[in-house]
């Protein structure tokens, strides 16, 4: 058969496919039609909790690492944090994200958005279940957390051309942040529809030395996105995202290490935000989103006045 012929005979059979699909979802009970594997829908759909991983501390604690999907197509969702949005056992909530963006992304990532917070639980209590539950659009899903499988666990080792999760600190020589839990900024007062600057200072942490690489650096990225927040709130970030910065390697100069980077975010409803800036060393051939490495959260609480 030549190539033409298997062209159309594919092109064929994949419009015959979606011929008989359509009419047979037609005939599924709704409630098989909200299942999961269901098409995608631009609204009205849900918000899942997933977990994605834990972290073996080696004193005995153990980080929980969470993301989400929204499912949605266009809908971008709010669900603010109570009945609709919790974590139990209730000394872990509240770190949860009560934003869920659209997100299109390719690969094994797609909609999915992974390490948007993480929890560490004490050495006393590390066989407990960290359980997260998200509520919406009649759907109710529940992610529990718990240190018991391999195939879940992740390290924060050195990776193999020596990647590691970036650092994080919201003043020179205040505490640092490293890895999906990360660390909370200071607060930051704000006005309806004034720009006010968000900063952070980040650095590369690798190991690059003896590696046969052109460069012993990559460029370190940042992302700013809203974390918590009203209902229907969407701030503007500029920019939202950098790529590239001047930087010097961990090790080298102590505080001249840091990197500044600011944001000028626009809030234009009043209220109490939390935005969280991901470092990200994503540049580098050893560090992926997919892989849940390598990149560090940090958050910044805003209080926003009319």
């Amino acid at each position: 058969m030549s190539r033409f012929k298997r062209l159309v005979a594919g092109a064929f059979a994949v419009l015959l496919m979606g011929l008989i699909a359509a009419p047979l979802y037609a005939q599924l009970p709704a409630n098989l039609r909200d299942y999961p594997l269901a098409q995608f829908q631009k609204s009205g759909d849900l918000v899942a909790p997933f977990f994605d991983g834990w972290i073996d501390n080696g004193d005995g604690s153990v980080t929980m690492v969470f993301g989400f999907m929204n499912r949605n197509t266009d809908e971008i969702v709010d669900i603010p944090l109570g009945p609709n949005n919790y974590i139990r056992p209730v000394q872990f909530d509240g770190v949860q994200p009560s934003h869920f963006p659209v997100y299109r992304r390719f690969g094994l990532t797609g909609i999915r958005e992974r390490g948007a917070f993480a929890v560490t639980v004490p050495a006393g209590m590390a066989g407990t279940e960290i359980v997260w539950t998200l509520s919406h659009a009649g759907h109710s899903y529940s992610v529990p957390g718990r240190a018991a499988s391999i195939a879940y666990e992740m390290s924060s080792a050195v990776r193999a051309l020596g990647s590691l999760n970036p650092g994080v600190q919201f003043t020179p020589g205040g505490p640092e942040g490293y890895g999906r839990e990360g660390v909370m900024g200071p607060r930051v007062n704000a006005s309806v529809g004034t720009p006010v600057t968000l900063s952070a200072f980040v650095r590369d942490n690798g190991e690059r030395a003896g590696y046969d690489l052109d460069s012993n650096y990559f460029p370190v990225g940042t992302e700013w996105i809203l974390h918590q927040g009203p209902a229907m709130a969407r701030p503007e970030f500029e920019p939202q995202s950098t790529l590239g910065r001047n930087r010097v390697q961990a090790g080298e100069g102590g505080d001249s290490d840091w990197t500044e980077v600011t944001t000028q975010a626009t809030f234009s409803e009043p209220g109490e935000y939390v935005v969280r800036l991901r470092v990200d060393n994503f540049a580098a051939p050893d560090s992926r989103f997919d892989n849940q490495c390598c990149w560090t959260n940090g958050y910044i609480p805003v209080t926003v006045t009319p």
